[in-house]
């Protein structure tokens, strides 16, 4: 669990920076949307995953942020998806996941929606 929110607070810091150094308007407003996006998740992921068995809350001084190598707004949203796709399979079919299941599964297609909206502006 806090390896997740550690990648997903890495993530964070790498969108900050290309959010303040993007090529344009579109992709400076993307980035800042995605953020939001990205928070959202991971507030709605970690609380549903704290109350699991063998997994406990999150103290004061274990989270480490892990920022990713990837450079473009584009690269981190395919590296995202690769995220929460491995999360997904993580999750199985184990009834107990079922609804943080459904939050990566929204997640998904949100990313996707980016990936979408950033190859439009990139033309």
């Amino acid at each position: 669990m806090l390896g997740l929110d550690s990648k997903i607070l890495g993530i964070h810091a790498r969108l900050k920076e290309l959010h303040y150094s993007a090529p344009n308007m579109d992709i400076h407003k993307l980035t800042d949307e995605f953020i939001g996006e990205l928070l959202e998740f991971e507030d709605k992921v970690m609380e549903n995953l704290q109350p699991m068995p063998g997994i406990g809350f999150v103290g004061v001084g274990e989270l480490h942020p892990e920022v990713p190598e990837e450079s473009t707004f584009m690269d981190v949203l395919v590296s995202v998806r690769g995220m929460i796709a491995d999360l997904k399979k993580q999750a199985g079919d184990a009834v107990m996941y079922s609804g943080i299941v459904s939050i990566v599964d929204d997640f998904f297609a949100t990313v996707n929606k980016y990936i979408y909206l950033v190859k439009i502006v990139e033309k």
